[in-house]
């Protein structure tokens, strides 16, 4: 066929542009295929690797080619079109912010490789959401081999380059587990979570994947000691919330309010009785007995005697016999009487 017919053929076809084709049949090399315009075009075998080819009838897509065929028939790549596809993929999810799942292939210097069917670099600092030195950032070993989600935040055809974040995903998965855990709780609501830390002024506790603060002073109603114990790493808890601070991300859990206000059943005037806990110059500290209020015994109200030490007068443990003389609910505090108990 004469060279002047194949140049305007050739400069019909628009070179790179992806296409459906229809496979015709396959030999050991090649595998022929039909255009949407009746042409015939064919793949080479070793565009499919180890992939079966698919069965004549089929439909597949492949890149037009500018290479010459000693049949005449249009050149095409599988293997073009698959990576033209690709390319696209990755700039959308730039452009959109879709996450994309690839399996990190090894480590390099500096970060790892992921495979999303294009091979993209997840820097080092770009891991986790901690530190490479912080105790809790990813073990490199541990990484390889295993399947990820990352969102793409470079891409450049031109360098074969595409650089992938899986801090920023997983940053984006956290703030949304936040709002999802915030819009489904309220001040006053239960709430069950799991003990996760404990630490000098309460116990962090998971709820939802969030963090909340069970604060020591809201544990009981009355003092708290030593918190390993009462509760420890891994219990499963109720609890009250008692504070949602959306801008802070902050919760706020409560144990004592599931019980009722030990403070509501003391009653003025009442005469009980009570264990002295500590003597102090201005007076004596005692539980009432069946219960975790501590009220004040003030010096004046110890005894009716002048001149007495209150160290002179009660001993810690010593059990006494005690009027309630008043009660501040709100400040948590309980005034008592051993002089006027003992009076009636």
């Amino acid at each position: 066929m004469p060279t002047d017919h194949l140049v305007p053929e050739r400069s019909a076809v628009a070179i790179g542009r992806v296409v459906t084709v229809e496979v015709v049949g396959a030999s050991a090399t090649e595998v022929e295929v039909k255009l949407a315009d009746g042409r015939t075009g064919v793949i080479s075998r070793s565009d499919f690797g180890d992939e079966p080819v698919p069965s004549p009838g089929s439909s597949l897509q492949a890149a037009l080619l500018a290479r010459d065929d000693p049949r005449q028939r249009v050149v095409l790549s599988r293997v073009w079109a698959l990576k033209l596809a690709r390319w696209e993929r990755v700039e959308e999810a730039l452009a959109s912010g879709e996450p994309l799942t690839g399996t990190v292939s090894k480590a390099i210097k500096g970060g790892f490789i992921v495979d999303l069917g294009l091979r993209a670099f997840l820097p080092a600092s770009m891991v986790g959401e901690s530190r490479p030195d912080d105790a809790n950032s990813v073990d490199p070993a541990a990484l390889v081999g295993q399947e990820i989600t990352v969102l793409v935040t470079e891409v450049d055809r031109a360098q074969d380059r595409v650089v992938v974040s899986r801090r920023d995903f997983l940053r984006r998965q956290r703030r949304q587990v936040q709002r999802d855990v915030f819009s489904s709780l309220s001040v006053g609501g239960r709430v069950t979570g799991t003990v996760v830390e404990l630490v000098d002024y309460g116990v962090r506790v998971d709820v939802g994947g969030m963090r909340a603060l069970l604060h020591r002073s809201e544990m009981s109603w009355g003092p708290v000691g030593p918190l390993r114990g009462v509760v420890n790493v891994g219990d499963t808890i109720e609890a009250v919330v008692i504070e949602l601070n959306r801008s802070k991300r902050r919760i706020g859990l409560s144990l004592r309010q599931l019980q009722p206000d030990p403070y509501l059943s003391v009653e003025v005037g009442s005469i009980t009785t009570a264990t002295i806990t500590r003597v102090v110059e201005y007076g004596a500290f005692a539980q009432l007995d069946g219960t975790q209020i501590v009220g004040l015994v003030h010096m004046s109200e110890l005894t009716e005697l002048p001149g007495y030490r209150p160290d002179e007068v009660v001993t810690p443990g010593e059990n006494v016999h005690v009027k309630v003389l008043s009660v501040d609910r709100t400040k948590r505090r309980v005034a008592l009487s051993v002089r006027q108990a003992v009076l009636g």
